[in-house]
């Protein structure tokens, strides 16, 4: 009986010493994770407003500052951790489209933004190097970034809703291509023969449209390839209303 009992107090002797010793060092854990949480230091966010930037036919910012030469002079600080540039983009016709450009050396993202209806499209897997090589190279365009980078283009709009008119159109599982808009780009175009489709987006519903973005190429009133980049707006499987510069392929 004594022996039982030395034996059931040793015992709860060992659970409280076990439950003090993990209760210290949970704590000194916590003390610890706060310590690496105080010492990190905050992002260095380097912002610049660049005014009206101007577009050309072709999808192009052009002049003495665009988002891109800025992007370049930026990086070349070296002590940016997030790039923001905010301008606003005049295009062909119509009202300036409020922009901003986000690069995120850490997360190696970049985000082209469209600030009025919040449609962010984004490039993945992008390092200061690729960065840098794509800019070298003088494009202008940031659909050829993935070939950089080898990462992903990915398209999100928190505006969208589900209210759009029609079923969505049917989209190809092959390559991606949406009938009513390849009906609508030739025969709105000058050569239909020449019309060559590059990438397409997700078909995603917008207001009451269904939307999707298409590149594409096609040869002008003077003979010459002419890259196109447009958003096409769908209802009950035709195309009712699309961006700026189709005009371009007559």
């Amino acid at each position: 009986m004594i022996n039982q009992l030395k034996q059931n107090t040793l015992g709860i002797i060992l659970i409280g010493f076990f439950i003090i010793s993990c209760g210290g060092n949970e704590g000194g854990k916590s003390e610890s994770a706060k310590q690496i949480l105080d010492e990190t230091p905050p992002l260095n966010v380097c912002h610049s407003e660049i005014g009206i930037v101007k577009m050309n036919a072709d999808g192009e910012t052009y002049g003495k500052t665009t988002e891109l030469t800025e992007l370049k002079k930026m990086l070349k600080k070296g002590d940016c951790d997030v790039i923001e540039i905010v301008y606003e983009l005049k295009g062909t016709y119509g009202e300036n489209i409020g922009k901003k450009l986000v690069f995120n050396k850490k997360t190696k993202k970049l985000d082209d933004i469209s600030t009025e209806n919040n449609v962010i499209e984004s490039y993945d897997n992008v390092s200061e190097e690729a960065l840098n090589a794509f800019l070298k190279k003088g494009e202008k365009l940031l659909w050829v970034l993935p070939d950089y980078t080898k990462g992903k283009y990915d398209f999100n709009n928190r505006e969208m809703t589900n209210k759009a008119v029609g079923n969505a159109p049917k989209q190809s599982a092959f390559d991606g291509s949406v009938l009513a808009v390849e009906k609508y780009i030739k025969a709105n175009s000058k050569d239909p023969n020449s019309i060559e489709y590059v990438e397409w987006t997700k078909v995603t519903p917008s207001d009451e449209f269904w939307a999707v973005r298409c590149k594409f190429r096609g040869k002008n009133s003077f003979g010459a390839l002419v890259l196109q980049n447009q958003w096409f707006y769908i209802q009950n499987e035709a195309v009712v209303k699309v961006g700026p510069n189709l005009e371009t392929l007559q």
